[in-house]
């Protein structure tokens, strides 16, 4: 179990369904959690748990 925390997750664009991939911009919606619930790992696994919405940069900017 202590091992699946630091497995990579893939982050997905919500509007396209597109992978998005290592040093690619992109924009997520994430709301702050509890104080006891700080998450801590490696940035795409927290993303991946957290995010409301992920969206690749090129969608995001379609959509603004």
């Amino acid at each position: 179990m202590l091992k699946d925390i630091f497995k990579r997750k893939e982050l997905i664009c919500v509007s396209c369904k597109k992978k998005i991939q290592y040093e690619e911009e992109l924009v997520a919606f994430v709301k702050l959690p509890k104080e006891r619930s700080i998450l801590v790992g490696p940035f795409d696994v927290c993303l991946a748990k957290t995010a409301q919405e992920i969206y690749c940069k090129s969608c995001y900017d379609k959509k603004a």
